[in-house]
């Protein structure tokens, strides 16, 4: 299949038997561990991760802090480094998080330091672990407070790259992550950049926009509806917040004729609503639908796959959503 590209991206189509990076996890430790030649590096944890970070700990000593599960501890510890000089990354679980919510906000946002929020596990991720691990409010959340910027990686490749951005990037930044089984969907020579419009996969009928993890669903559904005669082009937002002009640039530069988006996450105040307000902000009128978890908690226990199905977020249901979106826009 020849894929064009437009902007900035390309879908790498892996061949059967030939093993990808499925981590974006271990993409970010990667990318973390060469980081932290920086001597004013430091990484804090809350009791997530010692493990798996252990190249970090051992290459930089006294530079790993665990703080134990006291998130606003943690936060307010970041800002205090920050505020001396240092480059700050706060390592946790996603939902996590949102324990610490007002110190993101008065500590960190507020006096806008160099602190970088990572989130693992966005999403659901945590399938198995239930509620208090699922990750479905994170980007709502962070989008409302002034001076952060939001980053969602879809594959390892870019989680990596994206992370190299994060550090030089002044100002706080939420980096939102998976956590396994995330094969990569670009090639190497990909560059991420925090402005980049990510069209991986062309197309005319519809734009299927996504984040992170969903992105890989959407281009599943993409491969599904061109045997029923749709082309659909597949964008991977990873800059949520600050958002580009996607709209403009889908519906003036490329034509597309529909707009559809879909993501882990609630529809209220997430990528959906993102692209919403753009089209409200613009005087462009394009038939649109967003799909996400409708304001409501994930009650169910289970695989990413099986909650995928649960939740209708499956690339079958996408496709649907897509068919019925196209009859609307010919009527």
């Amino acid at each position: 299949m020849t894929i064009t590209v437009i902007v900035n991206g390309s879908w790498k189509k892996t061949p059967s038997g030939v093993k990808v990076d499925t981590d974006m996890r271990n993409a970010f430790i990667k990318a973390i561990t060469e980081i932290g030649k920086d001597e004013n590096v430091i990484l804090l944890i809350n009791d997530t991760g010692q493990f798996i970070l252990k190249d970090f700990a051992d290459n930089y000593p006294g530079r790993l802090l665990n703080v134990g599960i006291a998130e606003q501890n943690m936060v307010g510890l970041a800002a205090g480094l920050a505020a001396s000089g240092k480059t700050v990354f706060v390592y946790s679980i996603a939902s996590f998080l949102a324990r610490a919510y007002e110190q993101i906000k008065i500590d960190v946002c507020y006096p806008n330091l160099n602190v970088k929020f990572v989130g693992v596990g966005a999403g659901l991720a945590y399938g198995t672990m239930g509620i208090t691990h699922h990750s479905t409010e994170d980007i709502a959340i962070m989008r409302a407070l002034p001076n952060m910027t939001i980053i969602s990686p879809c594959d390892p490749i870019e989680a990596e790259q994206a992370t190299v951005r994060v550090y030089n990037h002044p100002g706080p930044v939420y980096l939102r992550l998976g956590l396994t089984d995330e094969p990569n969907l670009h090639y190497s020579n990909y560059n991420f950049t925090f402005k980049g419009i990510d069209v991986i996969k062309d197309g005319e009928d519809i734009a299927i926009i996504s984040t992170g993890r969903m992105v890989k669903t959407a281009l599943e559904a993409a491969e599904i509806l061109k045997n029923s005669g749709v082309s659909a082009m597949v964008v991977n937002i990873s800059t949520i917040k600050p958002l580009p002009y996607v709209v403009n640039f889908l519906v003036r530069e490329c034509k597309v004729k529909t707009i559809l988006t879909i993501e882990e996450h609630n529809v209220i105040g997430g990528l959906g609503s993102a692209i919403a307000e753009d089209i409200a902000r613009s005087d462009i009128k394009i038939p649109f639908q967003m799909m996400g978890i409708y304001n409501q908690f994930c009650t169910e226990y289970g695989s990413w796959s099986y909650l995928q199905e649960k939740l209708c977020l499956s690339a079958t249901h996408v496709v649907l959503e897509a068919l019925v979106l196209r009859v609307k826009h010919e009527s």
